[in-house]
């Protein structure tokens, strides 16, 4: 027994964390990081530098996070301060934004590391901490090796006979006098072999060790790295002295540090490839985002208006097929430009009843077009024992199924492709359904088939010529599944087709109970306050042309249009109006140069609303346009009623007014998205509601602060204060707010629109009262959830 004890690996020691943050809620979600990391860790929170200071004087720490905006100091200072006392503990930098030039600075003042808050995830801090701990002690481990070998003179025989380091010396000529240790065998050597050869020809290929030999003959001490046939060796000289205390030459010490030089170019060169990769998958995302997404908003927009017009039943089933087909495009759509949510696995679903053998008829309509096209026969087989209504993701379902039987019917000509839908098993009211789709086609080669849900991985190299494809589908398809705890096999013959199986769980509910997948309504608009309105839009899209002045013209809006910037600009010269609506891909002149001249260059119009019209769906592209001078975007493709809203707010905000009417007060209602903070808090309700509770019981404080910073023309303080309010705002979920505060954080920064900041501030007031009693709700439901 005590044997077996012996041998178990002892546990690892906590790691000891400072966080110096003022923030609650972000201190919150470190800890919650580290725990669901599982790192063990004592933790000790500060919110000011003073007290961050004060705790360093009184323990020693592992490691330390440090806000960058600290209400009495800025976290660079902080960190210049800790270094000035000499303490090296590792320490990340972290602010709200990724910011290169705070980076930087970050890096040469000392840090270890610099992380944006978006990216506080469990992997990425427990890797920084990990990484940096290892590291900080490689390098303590060093200095103190250094150090015994610089004062300990008795213990060098014992050092060098059992370390893999090398010492030797040289007299005032640089002649080897000395050659000794276990390091030389590193290096092809062997003790004394270099003794009587000068150092300045052995080493004639290395200049940094000629430069040091220099050096130290003259009486400096010098250290340099270099590369020894292969082994990285960190090199001490030191100059040995007379008497009367001249050089006369050098004493040096070499040691191995082959293994910390992999370990930091390994870890370089994982950074260098995770950049490359997020830049290579950005650019894609934006291209496909904007290739795609623009013809989608002419559809999509173009059958809403038809819509609206008097249509017989057959042209509304036709219209209806149009509608169902664009909206489950939208879906995959999405996931294709968003593939590296899948990849973090923080793919969103929604759990709502619907007829299981309804949406699958409506989307076997759907592809039976195109499997007609290749004439081949799809069939439908579906288990009676499936109740009538289940309750899942009826979009996600779909999605996966577009993609398997999708690929079925490319891959398959003349012949037939079949799903299968059986009750696998039941316990309760929960079955576990398996879908099954088969067809004659191509098949996928056996050594494919384990590779095969890869991204961007097809059966064979010349599927994509042949077919097309990005090679995404059975990918995206897969982690959909797997994701809804469910499992997908595939068997496949070459030439005589392949059978995909999916098991997914859902649960039976009452008939009554279906709802049908409708979007619901927007709030409504102020038809008065557009009546009458001059909007200028710049497009270059004919079809979107024709549905932007449709839906405007419609409410009585005087629409002007311009192809390019260079067109805008034209007209804006000429004409003034009260809102542009901006395209941001256009020839000549994009819409982002065309905002920043109009922004910088025409100060006649530099406030004037604009709305980015973006088909790039990232935040990278949002925030791009926010930068260029929007005050706002619309992702394509748009609905009539959401494009209304927006130009009605802004018109609201710029205060257009009317003479006929005026514009009521109130606002149009609060909605409220925990989509975000589900993600973020992996579905622990307990999280969520400590995050509700925060928010509810700071932010109207925290809102009053800011009121009275702006009454005072505290333009610093109103600038703190909107920044350390964002995190919770973004948590939350809350777009109105989260622009509100963003308007008012810009205008502090920037001195612009100072005047508009207290109408800004008191319509935030009303919002933020609106929320909580929305945000109430939303508390006691998770309370009965959990």
């Amino acid at each position: 027994m005590n044997s077996l004890t012996s041998n178990r690996p002892s546990p690892e020691p906590k790691v000891r964390l400072l966080i110096v943050d003022d923030d609650e809620v972000d201190r919150m979600i470190i800890k919650r990081s580290l725990r669901t990391a599982k790192v063990e860790a004592t933790v000790q929170t500060a919110a000011l530098g003073a007290e961050a200071l004060e705790a360093l004087e009184q323990e020693t720490f592992d490691f330390i996070f440090i806000d960058f905006m600290l209400p009495d100091m800025n976290g660079l200072e902080l960190l210049q301060i800790i270094r000035e006392k000499g303490i090296t503990t590792p320490v990340q930098v972290v602010t709200s934004q990724g910011d290169e030039r705070i980076a930087v600075e970050a890096m040469k003042t000392g840090a270890s590391d610099y992380l944006p808050k978006t990216l506080l995830t469990p992997e990425g801090i427990s890797q920084s901490i990990r990484s940096a701990i290892r590291l900080h002690r490689i390098e303590q481990e060093r200095l103190q090796t250094q150090e015994q070998l610089a004062t300990t003179q008795k213990q060098l025989d014992t050092v060098i006979s059992g370390a893999p380091i090398i010492l030797w010396a040289t007299d005032q000529d640089g002649i080897i006098t000395m050659s000794r240790g276990n390091g030389l065998s590193l290096i092809g050597k062997r003790d004394g072999e270099s003794v009587g050869r000068s150092i300045f020809e052995a080493y004639e290929n290395y200049p940094p060790v000629i430069s040091c030999v220099r050096r130290t003959l003259k009486g400096s001490q010098s250290k340099c790295t270099v590369n020894l046939q292969g082994v990285w060796l960190d090199s001490l000289f030191l100059p040995l002295t007379n008497a009367s205390g001249e050089p006369n030459g050098i004493i040096g010490v070499c040691y191995d540090i082959t293994e910390r030089i992999l370990i930091e170019e390994e870890l370089k060169k994982a950074k260098d490839e995770a950049l490359s990769m997020a830049q290579v998958k950005e650019q894609f995302l934006a291209n496909m985002s904007h290739e795609i997404r623009t013809p989608m908003n002419g559809i999509l927009g173009l059958t809403e208006v038809l819509s609206k017009t008097p249509l017989n039943e057959q042209q509304k089933e036709y219209l209806g097929g149009i509608q169902t087909s664009a909206s489950n495009l939208m879906v995959i759509i999405n996931d294709l430009l968003d593939f590296s949510k899948i990849e973090a696995g923080k793919i969103t679903f929604e759990y709502i009843p619907f007829d299981l053998r309804k949406q699958l008829k409506q989307l076997l309509d759907i592809l039976d077009i195109k499997a007609r096209e290749r004439q081949n026969s799809l069939k439908l087989l579906f288990d009676d024992a499936i109740p009538q209504v289940v309750e899942g993701d009826p979009f996600r379902l779909s999605q996966i199924l577009n993609n398997l039987i999708g690929n079925a019917i490319k891959f398959t000509e003349k012949g037939f492709v079949r799903l299968n839908v059986e009750v696998l098993a039941q316990e309760g009211d929960l079955f576990q359904i398996e879908f099954t789709v088969k067809d004659t086609g191509i098949g996928i080669p056996e050594e494919k088939l384990s590779s095969i849900f890869e991204k961007f991985t097809q059966g064979s190299n010349d599927t994509s010529r042949k077919f097309g494809g990005t090679g995404l589908g059975l990918s995206i398809a897969k982690e959909l599944i797997e994701a809804q705890g469910g499992r997908i096999t595939v068997e496949s013959e070459l030439g005589r087709g392949s059978i995909f199986r999916f098991v997914l769980p859902f649960k039976k509910v009452d008939e009554s109970q279906e709802q049908p997948a409708l979007s619901s309504p927007l709030p409504g608009y102020n038809p008065k306050l557009l009546r009458n309105a001059r909007i200028l839009l710049v497009e270059d899209n004919s079809i979107n042309q024709l549905l932007v002045n449709k839906i405007l013209r419609d409410q009585g809006i005087h629409v002007s249009i311009a192809n390019n910037g260079h067109e805008a600009i034209a007209l804006l010269q000429e004409h003034s109006f009260h809102l542009i609506l901006m395209d941001m891909q256009m020839p000549e002149m994009d819409g982002y140069e065309a905002m920043q001249y109009i922004r910088g260059q025409m100060p006649a119009h530099k406030d004037i609303p604009i709305i980015a019209l973006t088909a790039h769906a990232s935040k990278g592209e949002v925030g791009k346009c926010l930068e260029a001078g929007a005050n706002s975007f619309i992702s394509k493709p748009f609905k009539a009623d959401e494009l209304l809203n927006e130009i009605s707010a802004l018109l609201h905000f710029a205060e257009f007014k009317q003479p006929m009417a005026a514009v009521p007060a109130e606002a149009n209602g609060v909605t409220v998205d925990l989509t975000y903070l589900k993600h973020f808090a992996n579905g622990n309700t307990d999280f969520m509601q400590d995050i509700l509770h925060l928010f509810i019981e700071q932010t109207p404080g925290q809102v009053q602060e800011l009121a009275i910073a702006i009454s005072a023309g505290n333009w610093p303080e109103t600038r703190t204060i909107a920044h350390k309010i964002k995190p919770s705002l973004a948590l939350v979920g809350i777009q109105k707010l989260e622009d509100l505060n963003y308007n008012i954080e810009q205008s502090a920064l920037h001195l612009s629109n100072l005047d508009k900041l207290p109408l800004l501030v008191q319509q935030m007031t009303t919002l933020v009262n609106q929320s909580i009693a929305q945000l109430r709700l939303e508390l006691e439901r998770l309370q009965k959830e959990s």
